[in-house]
């Protein structure tokens, strides 16, 4: 099973047009995910979290959002479910935010940094 993700029904639709394979739908992971406990063995997010970073709303906290968003998912994954979290933080702020919400919602692992540019 494979399912797309995104906030912007614009991007879920650009997905549409290129017929990706799957199934789509239009959420803020910000807000939680909406799958029952053990939906998924494995997740991969690109270039996602660093948007959770953001308070674009005066209703917007990211170390809420970030932690909601984490606990859901993991309580969405099999027992010894793996997941890979590809994102762009902005400073080693974002990146110890990032990481201390996920190992609060149950994520263990590590961390492989790279710079693009």
């Amino acid at each position: 099973m494979w399912i797309g993700m995104d906030i912007s029904k614009d991007m879920i639709d650009v997905a549409v047009e290129r017929e990706v394979e799957g199934d789509l739908l239009v959420a803020d992971m910000g807000a939680g995910v909406p799958f029952k406990p053990g939906t998924f063995d494995g997740v991969v997010s690109v270039s996602a979290l660093q948007w959770l970073c953001n308070a674009d709303r005066g209703d917007h906290n990211p170390r809420k959002r970030l932690l909601t968003s984490f606990s859901s998912l993991y309580g969405a994954m099999v027992q010894g479910g793996k997941a890979v979290f590809q994102f762009y933080p902005e400073n080693p702020d974002q990146m110890q935010l990032v990481t201390a919400q996920a190992m609060k919602a149950g994520f263990s692992g590590g961390l492989v940094i790279d710079f693009p540019n």
